[in-house]
């Protein structure tokens, strides 16, 4: 597993990991008072003295005579062996090591993440800061504070994103500490941190920062009270639109528009009168908003022209399926693909025969690549074909591509009479396998007869055993009849020597835009499933997943042992 390098110019690599946010219980007899003291103290001197094959031993032999696991003894057990693995010097068992202290969600754990920001790889540091960001306690929140001392600008910065998110009584203070210190480049990051902590001290910041000598700063002051839906912004926002500077007017008209702010419909029928494309757009996309529709008719004729960022504000315009349908016809790639999104937008049935487009890859190889306008304000996607060759320096565009194409499926699955079904059986007969872990995921959340047949179908499938693993993954934790459960523990006893974690990239932190678990990274392919295999199995609240966990701990591949160690303890609580 390579090191990543830092770029202070450019979040690359932000680590991450996909934990189900189910709670997990398991019952066991744990009654200490009929069980030898003795014996207990010697499988944990083993454990200490790195005597683990030994130690697991003697633990089953324990578990044997007693007919029953102790779970205070395999709670100790396992954050022996994470604080074994956090001590190592092999960078690679230091990040299984954090992985399995984040993954257990168990207070004892912070320990261990905290001394994964006393490392010296940048890294390691990130992944035990992004666990400790989803800790809600004040051990982890006080271990954030320590990260503030990195010498990695990058890691302080998300240090204090965390102290905002958390509305901690230090995080304006810090930010603003912080924000007088990094490069300039950095500085447009810093509206957002303010409008996500959201008090009056960082209102107070956020409205200063609209007067600031950067240009880029003030854009991005304005777009981020619209993110935080700042309304009392408005007046500092109408004196911006008066400038003659067309980035400030087109920032500041689309705040007007989203805002819904009616008193500003003057000065916004000024700018549509504007030199620049991108101003003309936002006003006139910003009466609309208000009200005005009939300001639609010049964005309809921007978009008929092939403007780009006209076609993608069409897509909450009334009464421009038709035309949307018109130019997803295109020969012209970029005018074709963002009037498939825009049409997607609408819910618009049509948009079926169109999608695979954009979600089955072929010889051409598509990526894409989100764009924006002088302004910000305005966004569309550039398509990039042979993306595998063109994006393999920049992970990052990678990434936002993959996440694109999976926030398609997620509007497809609102496509009126059940036309997600077809679509992903296209996704999973065509294998594309960068898409099965989302598809199969929706599939399993839909929950409906027509979903569980096509899990069934492809759980079938011969010369896809990444998508067999995934259907019988599924399968089994929705519960439905059938031998899953028997399957899913040969299939994972088969991975047992597999490298637990292989990670993917995800994007910097101004460019994360998802709800629901903005910042997180899975692992890849196999090793993501057999994480999430591992996990389904320790859940089904019977003594077999905990067997199963020590088996793989002793037998299994070496460094994945403190990872599962963390699956262990989460599985016991």
């Amino acid at each position: 597993m390579g090191s990543y390098s830092v770029n202070v110019r450019f979040w690359v690599l932000l680590l991450w990991i996909v934990l189900p946010s189910q709670s997990w219980t398991h019952t066991h007899n744990s009654a200490f008072s009929d069980r030898p003291p003795a014996v207990k103290s010697q499988i944990l001197y083993l454990m200490h003295t790195g005597e683990i094959d030994h130690a697991l031993q003697k633990y089953e032999e324990y578990r044997t005579q007693l007919k029953a696991d102790d779970d205070e003894l395999i709670q100790q057990i396992a954050l022996t062996l994470l604080e074994h693995g956090s001590r190592s010097k092999d960078e690679e068992e230091q990040l299984m090591t954090i992985f399995g202290a984040g993954i257990s969600t168990h207070e004892r754990a912070i320990p261990i993440l905290e001394r994964g920001l006393e490392s010296k790889n940048p890294q390691l540091q990130m992944i035990s800061l992004n666990f400790l960001g989803r800790q809600n306690s004040d051990e982890a929140d006080a271990a954030i504070n320590t990260a503030l001392a990195s010498p990695y600008a990058l890691i302080r910065l998300e240090a204090v994103y965390y102290l905002c998110k958390k509305k901690d009584a230090t995080a304006v203070s810090q930010a603003e500490a912080l924000m007088h210190k990094v490069q300039p480049e950095l500085k447009p990051i810093f509206p957002l941190l303010f409008a996500t902590e959201g008090g009056p001290n960082s209102i107070k910041i956020l409205r200063k920062m609209m007067s600031d000598p950067n240009d880029l700063v003030r854009v991005a002051a304005v777009l981020s009270a619209v993110d935080s839906k700042r309304d009392d912004l408005l007046p500092k926002i109408r004196q911006m639109a008066a400038h003659h500077n067309p980035s400030h007017q087109e920032a500041c008209a689309f705040a007007i528009g989203e805002l819904h702010d009616h008193h500003s419909v003057e000065r916004l029928k000024e700018l549509t009168e504007s030199s620049s494309p991108f101003v003309e757009i936002a006003a006139h996309d910003a009466l609309y908003k208000l009200g005005h529709r009939e300001y639609a008719g010049y964005l309809l004729k921007a978009a008929r022209q092939g403007d780009v960022f006209a076609i993608t504000v069409l897509g909450h315009v009334e009464g421009a399926q038709d035309l949307l349908l018109e130019l997803a016809q295109s020969n012209n790639l970029q005018v074709k693909i963002n009037a498939i999104l825009a049409l997607l937008e609408h819910s618009d049935k049509r948009v079926l025969k169109l999608l695979p487009e954009i979600l089955i890859r072929d010889a051409r190889d598509l990526g894409f690549s989100k764009i924006n306008s002088a302004g910000k304000a305005l966004t569309a996607w550039k398509v990039v074909p042979s993306s595998s060759h063109n994006f393999q320096d920049n992970p990052v565009l990678w990434e936002m591509s993959i996440t694109m194409r999976e926030e398609v499926l997620d509007e497809a699955l609102e496509l009126p009479d059940n036309l997600f079904i077809p679509l992903a059986n296209l996704i999973l007969e065509t294998q594309q396998n960068d898409l099965i872990p989302h598809t199969i995921e929706l599939l399993e959340n839909l929950q409906s007869p027509e979903a569980i047949e096509l899990l069934k179908k492809h759980q079938q499938k011969v010369g896809a055993p990444l998508i067999r693993a995934y259907c019988t993954l599924a399968l089994f934790r929705m519960k439905v009849p059938g031998p899953y459960k028997q399957q899913l523990r040969d299939w994972v006893a088969a991975q047992e020597k597999v490298e637990l974690i292989k990670f993917r990239p995800f994007v910097p932190i101004e460019l994360r835009e998802r709800e629901v678990n903005p910042y997180e990274l899975t692992p890849e392919e196999t090793s993501r499933i057999y994480v999430e295999a591992i996990e389904a199995i320790a859940a089904n609240q019977d003594e077999n997943g905990i067997r199963i966990l020590l088996h793989m701990i002793r037998y299994g591949n070496t460094k994945n042992r403190y990872a599962l160690a963390g699956l262990l303890l989460r599985a016991i609580q």
